[in-house]
């Protein structure tokens, strides 16, 4: 992925990343799932940033995207044989805590890697604050979150429940 379209991704999440989540949340009623299922909605994306680029309507095909992880993960709850309730924290207790991006990300993939994509979606920072943290310089920042992203495509792709 090319500078100029790591740019239009960025750009897509911060458009829809929103809208995705709020309809998750909505379908689900749990947060956590929410904000996972829209973290592999754009996970997809970035996997598939040329030809989303080309498509007529990117915000149609990201809600199909969404609409994917959903029906999976409707299906996965029906298999579940505890009951919803039997996963809620007893009174008294703290509920555990949602899952972000850092818990989605391929165990396998590099720590620096996982760092800089960290920074990137999770925290929101631009490439020159991912540069200043890093002390790196900018171009450099651009090539390894590239390369961060191709490498957790590829482990992702390996999955065979990705789509």
């Amino acid at each position: 992925m090319n500078r100029a379209q790591s740019q239009w991704l960025h750009t897509l999440y911060l458009t829809y990343a929103q809208t995705l989540y709020r309809l998750a949340r909505w379908r689900l009623g749990d947060p956590g799932r929410a904000q996972d299922l829209t973290h592999n909605v754009f996970l997809a994306a970035a996997g598939k940033v040329q030809v989303l680029q080309n498509h007529p309507n990117p915000l149609a095909w990201l809600l199909r995207a969404m609409q994917y992880e959903l029906s999976h993960e409707f299906a996965r709850r029906a298999k579940d044989p505890l009951p919803l309730d039997a996963l809620s924290p007893a009174a008294g207790t703290s509920p555990p805590p949602s899952l972000g991006l850092a818990d989605v990300l391929p165990a396998s993939l590099p720590a620096g890697d996982r760092e800089i994509l960290l920074l990137y979606y999770e925290t929101g920072l631009s490439y020159q604050e991912i540069a200043q943290r890093l002390h790196i310089p900018l171009s450099t920042c651009g090539t390894r979150l590239a390369r961060a992203k191709a490498r957790c495509r590829v482990l992702l792709t390996e999955d065979p429940h990705f789509p």
